[in-house]
């Protein structure tokens, strides 16, 4: 499974949506359990899952789906 199949699936489970709702332009507010907290608790689910660690400069620029897959790849592909 690739990086954006995973914070797909993360995405469906954590916000109760079906993965095919789940689009790159897909951003904050657009689900109803993708508040400020469930932001924190979905990068913590991408991070605990992939192996990989966001930096607090990096978690402020994150506003779509797009801007996570990207940053996630690439801190998987440092490891």
């Amino acid at each position: 499974m690739d990086t954006k199949q995973t914070v797909i699936r993360i995405m469906a489970d954590l916000f109760g949506v079906p993965e095919d709702e789940i689009t790159l332009e897909s951003s904050i507010g657009d689900f109803p359990k993708w508040d400020s907290l469930g932001h924190i608790s979905l990068l913590q689910e991408i991070q605990d899952e992939l192996d990989i660690e966001f930096e607090p400069e990096e978690i402020i620029e994150l506003e779509n789906v797009e801007d996570i897959v990207s940053l996630a790849s690439r801190k998987e592909n440092q490891a």
